[in-house]
């Protein structure tokens, strides 16, 4: 187990694995089934629906947020005050047209149906990158594998708020500097593990050999030079008298959601394509080679003459 551990710490191995993100032909590949699958409009639907489905949300859990009663955990406020400031929503007013429980039901409702069903597109956009996109009886397995994607993305999305948000505040000392960097990391691995989650469940048929860390890789160092695009962004408009400043905000954060949509495929794309254009494989340090053919039984024979 530690031979492996270090085997994958190797700088050979490293700089092998980011080789094959300069590989002209790879790009090619994901430029080509782009362009046959549509990503750009199906990414496009994507966002649609879950913008739809996340200002329901945020509007229903920014209401609820008045019934003190709630035993809702501390990351759901997070996630709720996260979008609003994204989303670039105005604060709610309890006084004013406040619904009851049976509406805010209802209205939460139809934006979990309108996050599933972007879920269910995205689900249906890497299974056409995998190849097993063709048509098929519906089983359990397809039906419920949305709803599973949309609470591990609503899960990871208030667990990686509340970190980042518990990491900004600024306090003296090099074991706070250190608990932050903490939860950083502790976030940056929670997404690239739910990407490879995501990656594993969404093929019917895992092909052997499959990699899943370069397409992960990928999109995480994508999505935070997107994410910090975005945050410069921001702040400079945040700094300028701009009189459609808030319509610039939203349009801003929509693009950025729109781009880490169209990651998702990329990453699929770059993992499929690995395979076929990555080079040998090297064994861990001290693991003996892989044992060869042993000879037949019809080399010992001996010819004899007559």
């Amino acid at each position: 187990m530690i031979k492996r551990f270090l085997h994958y710490l190797s700088p050979t191995v490293w700089a092998g694995s980011l080789t094959i993100y300069g590989n002209g032909r790879l790009w090619r590949e994901v430029w080509l089934q782009a362009a046959r699958s549509r990503w750009a409009e199906v990414a496009a639907a994507i966002a649609f629906l879950w913008l739809l489905g996340l200002l329901g949300l945020s509007f229903v859990l920014l209401h609820l947020e008045h019934y003190q009663a709630l035993p809702l955990p501390s990351g759901v406020w997070q996630l709720a005050h996260g979008l609003s400031t994204s989303l670039a929503i105005a604060p709610v007013d309890a006084s004013a047209n406040f619904l009851g429980r049976w509406e805010l039901g209802i209205l939460g409702l139809g934006a979990w149906l309108c996050l599933v069903a972007g879920s269910q597109k995205l689900v249906q956009l890497v299974a056409a990158v995998y190849g097993s996109g063709s048509i098929r009886p519906v089983n359990w397995r397809t039906r419920i594998l949305p709803w599973g994607i949309t609470l591990l993305g609503l899960g990871l999305a208030g667990l990686v708020l509340s970190l980042i948000g518990g990491a900004t505040v600024s306090q003296p000392g090099l074991a706070a500097q250190i608990w932050r960097l903490g939860r950083w990391a502790i976030a940056l691995a929670s997404i690239a593990l739910g990407l490879g989650v995501v990656y594993r469940l969404v093929p019917r048929r895992w092909a052997p050999g499959l990699p899943l860390w370069p397409g992960v890789r990928l999109v995480l160092l994508l999505g935070l030079v997107g994410l910090g695009l975005r945050y410069w962004g921001l702040t400079w408009l945040a700094g300028q008298n701009i009189a459609y400043g808030l319509l610039l905000t939203l349009g801003l954060n929509l693009g950025a959601l729109y781009g880490l949509i169209l990651l998702v495929p990329v990453g699929a794309q770059v993992n499929l394509s690995a395979l076929r254009h990555r080079g040998p494989v090297s064994r861990p340090w001290g693991m003996p080679p892989p044992p060869t053919t042993p000879p037949s039984f019809e080399s010992f024979k001996i010819n004899r003459r007559h």
